[in-house]
């Protein structure tokens, strides 16, 4: 499975100033115990950000999970552009095949209905909703024996 991972009302409430990545630890702790699971950023972080640059949020355990970013689209203000960048990244991987969650904190940049999404209050950010939300996606999910 691929987690694709938004920063900004994710991994900090949206009205906290940009790099206080204060809920990392949280999303961490949930991630450890899925370590088949691959992150892939799709935070407009990474337009700023080299990806060595947005692992070095991370711990070294998670970071070494972060396997790429999704491309940024010339779409800006396109409905549902994160999930044409996240289609794109995984047609261009060739993990289209693969099962795919995403976490963010907007709807409008999926379509109507994603099944995929994981919304998240920005007011919050990573809190026990979304925990409860993805430990059971994750769940749900039956991993090959590695």
């Amino acid at each position: 499975m691929i987690l694709f991972l938004d920063f900004d009302g994710v991994l900090h409430p949206f009205h906290r100033p940009q790099g206080a990545l204060v809920l990392v630890p949280v999303f961490e702790r949930v991630m450890r115990d899925y370590p088949q699971v691959d992150i892939v950023i799709s935070s407009s972080w990474r337009e700023g950000c080299s990806l060595e640059e947005l692992r070095a949020f991370f711990s070294d355990d998670i970071a070494a999970r972060i396997v790429d970013v999704t491309p940024v689209l010339p779409l800006a203000g396109q409905p549902a552009l994160r999930e044409a960048e996240i289609e794109a990244w995984r047609s261009d991987s060739g993990r289209g095949a693969e099962p795919w969650v995403a976490i963010d904190d907007c709807a409008l940049f999926f379509s109507p209905g994603c099944a995929n999404l994981i919304l998240v209050d920005p007011a919050l950010g990573f809190n026990a909703a979304t925990e409860r939300a993805l430990r059971e996606r994750l769940t749900s999910h039956p991993f090959p024996d590695t």
